[in-house]
């Protein structure tokens, strides 16, 4: 090899790659409108979203949800490194559980007894189990895309908190369609569609990000 040659090889092997999260607030912005949207034109927004937004019980699924969505996608991010699952700290999503666990507490104590069953199965709960999943493809998609530009020493950790990040973000969306405010419906079956999501992309994970 020439002297030259050389240098320009090893030169090309000196350029950093960008950083992780270079263009990701634009991709995960892009799939999180695309779920709005999807939910507009297919399920449409809740007439009331104004006054929901503003109420406490209704408002707390999107406190929820998008507390999940932010501390997932840290996670994520942490966990991309090699050392990075010696770093992650799970206190943010004890916290988050501690708060959803209380509203569920204070529903069951609030709500009569014989209206307990029905509050927790609401009206809606095929459509949650079904569309939670359908919204999460695109942005659990765009987050692996991104760990694979990592170099995380866990992926199925990787994968899990890439699924909870966008199943959180997937569920916010929905909420802009779902009339069930009881914290019994929406902490049980949002809850249970992003766990399906977490370990399936926790499955996947540890086979694409390997």
């Amino acid at each position: 090899m020439k002297t030259d040659d050389l240098i320009s090889a090893l030169a090309a092997d000196s350029v950093a790659e960008p950083p992780l999260t270079h263009g990701l607030a634009l991709r995960l912005g892009l799939a999180l409108a695309a779920c709005i949207i999807s939910v507009g034109m297919v399920l449409g927004f809740r007439t009331d979203l104004g006054s929901a937004v503003l109420a406490p019980l209704s408002a707390l699924r999107f406190v929820l949800t998008l507390g999940l969505f932010a501390v997932g996608l840290r996670m994520m991010l942490v966990v991309a490194r090699p050392e990075g699952a010696d770093l992650l700290r799970y206190t943010p999503l004890t916290a988050i559980a501690v708060l959803a666990g209380a509203a569920v507490v204070w529903a069951l104590t609030t709500t009569p007894p014989g209206g307990v069953p029905m509050a927790v199965q609401g009206k809606t709960m095929v459509w949650c189990l079904t569309m939670i999943p359908l919204l999460s493809v695109l942005p659990v998609t765009v987050l692996l895309l991104v760990l694979r530009r990592g170099a995380t020493s866990r992926p199925r950790l990787a994968g899990a908190m890439a699924g909870l990040a966008g199943s959180a973000g997937a569920a916010a969306t929905y909420a802009l369609h779902c009339t069930e405010d009881s914290p019994l419906f929406y902490v049980t079956w949002y809850g249970l569609a992003m766990a399906v999501v977490t370990l399936a992309a926790a499955w996947i994970g540890g086979r694409v990000l390997r």
